[in-house]
């Protein structure tokens, strides 16, 4: 008995059908990864910076008050989104950053004659590593909240330090919250990609009646920082907005020193109180 072949292509337009699909997929998925993955990331990265540079806006808010309420402030938490994860079943970089507590880092000198007055204070600094947004550094610098990015001219002050200026009849009076960061317990930097926090706590470097130091006749306020272009930018606006007269050929950048020169130094007096901040990394208390 003899059996008879039939020819049939069914099963060959199912496996076209199936390599097609497969095709599409895979291009379809590099679309994705090629194109939108990278944009999405940036957006989640930018956001986190948003949120960093707000969280250390809340963190110059609680030393604040402790500057204001000294000794009768209790210890504050302020919590630091170091980083963010990758996005899920997509392959993406997973952002991370540090956090650091800086020893001297900042340094200014207030100089009357031949009389000069060295004052050091800590700092905080965040610093980006991010794989698809621009790094950026967010720093608390005495008093001061500082962004950063890349280079010596691409940083600027984002909240002002506490600096009150009198002008009254030519007679210019400078008042000045210094604030020293003091790391304690070892806790000075944190790194990865999660949350920590920073605990903050009021000390007193300074004690006495008054707290406050009084120099006159100031000819010159020297600032040694790394981020001389913020500094710079505010002390000139400052000056500027309160009629100050201060000779500008020979104020500025100068290896990374702001120097302010006063044209009429009899007339200029300084009064500062230095405020020290007990703060540390991660959880714990400060003792």
């Amino acid at each position: 008995m003899l059996k008879k072949i039939i020819k049939s292509e069914s099963g060959v337009v199912g496996i076209v059908v199936a390599v097609l699909l497969i095709g599409l997929i895979v291009a379809v998925v590099s679309l994705i990864q090629a194109v939108y993955v990278p944009k999405w990331m940036e957006e989640r990265e930018a956001e986190h910076m948003d949120l960093v540079v707000t969280q250390f806006a809340q963190l110059k808010s609680a030393i604040d008050t402790h500057v204001a309420y000294k000794n009768n402030s209790a210890p504050i938490v302020s919590p630091i989104t170091l980083g963010n994860k990758e996005l899920p079943y997509l392959m993406s970089l997973r952002a991370y950053g540090s956090l650091e507590i800086l020893n001297n880092s900042f340094n200014i000198k207030i100089i009357n004659g031949s009389n000069i007055r060295l004052e050091s204070f800590g700092t905080i600094k965040y610093s980006s590593m991010n794989g698809y947004f621009i790094d950026q550094s967010f720093i608390y610098e005495n008093g001061a909240l500082i962004t950063s990015q890349r280079g010596i001219d691409m940083n600027m002050i984002s909240m002002k330090p506490s600096m009150i200026i009198d002008n009254t009849n030519g007679d210019v009076n400078i008042t000045f919250n210094m604030v020293d960061i003091l790391p304690v317990g070892g806790k000075i930097n944190g790194g990865g990609y999660g949350t920590t926090s920073i605990l903050t706590e009021y000390h007193d470097t300074n004690p006495g009646p008054t707290n406050y130091t009084e120099i006159h006749n100031v000819s010159n306020i020297i600032i040694s920082t790394s981020y001389p272009n913020a500094w710079k930018l505010f002390m000139e606006w400052s000056l500027n907005k309160y009629n100050v007269d201060f000779n500008k050929s020979e104020s500025g950048i100068f290896n990374k020193d702001v120097k302010i020169t006063f044209t009429n130094p009899d007339n200029i007096t300084v009064k500062y109180q230095k405020v020290g901040i007990y703060a540390q990394i991660g959880p714990g208390w400060v003792e």
